[in-house]
């Protein structure tokens, strides 16, 4: 996700725009569910590597609970992408037990060792699934992405370049 920010930063820039003003052109309705359901998702990746619980259930109820919220501001520029992205990813972690299978050929594309897996709960390497292609197998330099994560990403990006004003000249206020 992190090229799809720096790509929409530079065309901000590019365009004479503000690329931080988007945060402020952007009023969501319900941000509480957005935010807490991604808080929850940070601690169930880091209790995940700890323990090795997958807890597939809660983390599938907070992706319910971050399509939710996205639904609810679909009107903004972007946002209908990542909600599309965001139910892709929902699909597959549903259709793989709660955890997002990865393609091993793509991984060693990114030079990552199936190794990875031995930490992570939330992913698991992908054998044979008749729904391979909601899964994690385009490679990106060093992450393997999904087609949700694609549109997740376009959605971020559209949602900065559209959305962010014009950018603060020399010598005036912000």
């Amino acid at each position: 996700m992190i090229y799809f920010v720096i790509i929409a930063f530079i065309v901000t820039l590019f365009l004479k725009r503000n690329p931080f003003s988007f945060i402020r052109n952007i009023s969501f309705e319900w941000p509480l569910l957005i935010v807490l359901s991604f808080a929850i998702q940070i601690f169930l990746s880091f209790y995940s590597s700890a323990t090795r619980d997958k807890l597939e259930w809660i983390f599938i109820l907070t992706f319910i609970g971050v399509i939710i919220g996205l639904w609810k501001n679909r009107h903004y520029s972007g946002v209908k992408w990542i909600l599309a992205g965001a139910v892709l990813n929902l699909a597959a972690l549903v259709l793989h037990g709660g955890v997002m299978p990865v393609d091993a050929h793509a991984l060693q594309m990114t030079g990552q060792e199936n190794a990875v897996f031995e930490t992570d709960a939330r992913h698991t390497l992908m054998e044979n699934s008749l729904f391979w292609i909601v899964g994690d197998w385009i490679p990106v330099i060093r992450y393997v992405m999904s087609p949700g994560d694609i549109f997740v990403g376009i959605g971020i990006f559209l949602m900065i370049v559209c959305n962010s004003g014009p950018g603060v000249k020399y010598g005036e206020a912000a």
